[in-house]
């Protein structure tokens, strides 16, 4: 497979990693709540933490901050004690400053560019963020999401590659038009159960699309 082969069946793909996902959706409490303020966060917790992880640390930071302002009142090392169990404790100072930023704002910016420099934000918290919470098309590109990528390329895996054109021209053929919500939580399970580090290429349903699968079928 190459880059072009994946772009003119990006249609295909898209249609058979959708169909898997409503199979496999996977029901974490940030993806059901009606709260913006709780899903960004959400968003900062589950960077480079398992989700499991997360759920009973944002289900108690829930309980406990339901608003923006709520974290205004409280303080910092609150937040960090809270947010400990999940390690990388640089995201609480972060949390409190999203949340003393939001405050004054009094909304969540719906623009990707306004809410990438936000306090701890960036490029794929505000995608995933917008598509998957505001309704708003946005194509979400991870360390996962770029490995599944090279995988059916055949091309070489670094995580410095999110940041290469094709790759991000990639996401955008695969991201549809109308689904990209379904597609995207879809992409993001199939990256960790199935695509993932240790690949069940068996359980593929694009195995022939990808370069790596069709190779693991010879062996």
């Amino acid at each position: 497979m190459n880059k072009n082969y994946i772009g003119s069946n990006s249609k295909n793909i898209s249609r058979a990693i959708l169909n898997w996902g409503r199979k496999n959706f996977v029901t974490y409490p940030w993806r059901v709540t009606d709260t913006r303020w709780l899903a960004l966060v959400a968003e900062i917790m589950l960077q480079r933490t398992r989700a499991t992880n997360v759920v009973p640390v944002w289900e108690e930071f829930a309980r406990q901050f339901p608003n923006p302002e709520s974290v205004t009142r409280s303080t910092e090392s609150h937040i960090k004690k809270l947010m400990h169990p999940l390690g990388l404790s640089w995201r609480a100072p972060l949390v409190f400053q999203l949340a003393e930023e939001l405050s004054r704002m009094g909304t969540i910016p719906k623009d990707k560019e306004t809410l990438e420099t936000m306090p701890g934000l960036g490029d794929y918290s505000a995608s995933a963020f917008l598509s998957l919470h505001m309704d708003i098309r946005a194509v979400i590109i991870d360390a996962n999401v770029v490995r599944w990528i090279c995988r059916m390329t055949g091309e070489k895996y670094t995580g410095e590659l999110r940041r290469q054109k094709w790759i991000r021209n990639i996401g955008e053929k695969l991201t549809p038009t109308r689904a990209f919500k379904d597609f995207n939580y879809a992409v993001l399970d199939f990256t960790m159960t199935v695509c993932s580090r240790s690949p069940a290429c068996s359980d593929c349903p694009i195995i022939r699309h990808c370069a790596y699968g069709s190779l693991s079928m010879t062996n």
